[in-house]
């Protein structure tokens, strides 16, 4: 059972006058009125999407927004791509070919619904804000108001004086794939290959050995791994 969705905007504003970001803004705290088990921020940098706001204690959403990234399609990066939402009440539902990698995936697997709302800076996409849940069904209406001003208000946080705590060098946001990074660029040193090469290259390793990313990616760069196997 969901809190009043009403509360949002509460919480938008408690973060938003507190000085902390997005730090002060609790990512539980915003499912549950939503009706949601877990919430997600992703903002888009040079090597796609950044996990960057999360609750540590939900894997479930954190592996499922891991598998797109890994993958590179999904209800996340179909937002991101056509700066509108995608609302999926059952994954099981949705048609193989619309999501070809994906939906095998996490067929056996947690959440069941998914719905991704782009974060939008006028006609900049910033990235896209992605709830979970492992019951199927769709959003009510209030609660789909909700998440949409749940992402105009993150939007807000982040670009006002309130919010530049995020954005500073000495407090940025949490980058949720560092270790990928780093083994991206241990890969491009070690292989001579780009730096996106490099990242397609680990992503593929990952995929096709069924591993998680991050896994794969904290080999490389405590040099378990360095991925130029013939197998891969």
């Amino acid at each position: 059972m969901s809190a009043d969705s009403s509360d949002i905007p509460a919480l938008l504003t408690a973060a938003t006058h507190s000085g902390h970001g997005l730090s002060a803004l609790a990512p539980a705290s915003c499912a549950h009125v939503l009706g949601l088990d877990s919430i997600t921020l992703c903002l888009m940098n040079t090597s796609g999407l950044e996990l960057v706001w999360y609750d540590p204690s939900h894997t479930a959403g954190i592996a499922f927004e891991d598998l797109e990234f890994t993958l590179g399609e999904g209800p996340t990066h179909d937002t991101v791509r056509t700066g509108e939402p995608v609302l999926v009440p059952d994954l099981h539902t949705v048609p193989e070919e619309r999501w070809p990698a994906l939906l095998p995936a996490a067929r056996h697997s947690p959440p069941r619904a998914v719905h991704a709302v782009p974060v939008n800076l006028g006609a900049t996409r910033l990235g896209a804000l992605t709830g979970h849940r492992a019951a199927p069904g769709p959003l009510t209406r209030p609660q789909m108001s909700s998440l949409l001003a749940l992402a105009e208000g993150t939007v807000t946080i982040l670009t006002t004086p309130e919010g530049i705590h995020d954005m500073r060098a000495d407090q940025p946001l949490p980058l949720h794939r560092a270790v990928v990074h780093q083994a991206t660029g241990a890969l491009t040193v070690h292989l001579g290959v780009p730096l996106d090469q490099a990242l397609i290259r680990l992503r593929a390793y990952a995929f096709t050995h069924n591993r998680p990313l991050h896994d794969v990616a904290h080999d490389v760069v405590h040099r378990y791994a360095t991925l130029d196997m013939p197998s891969c």
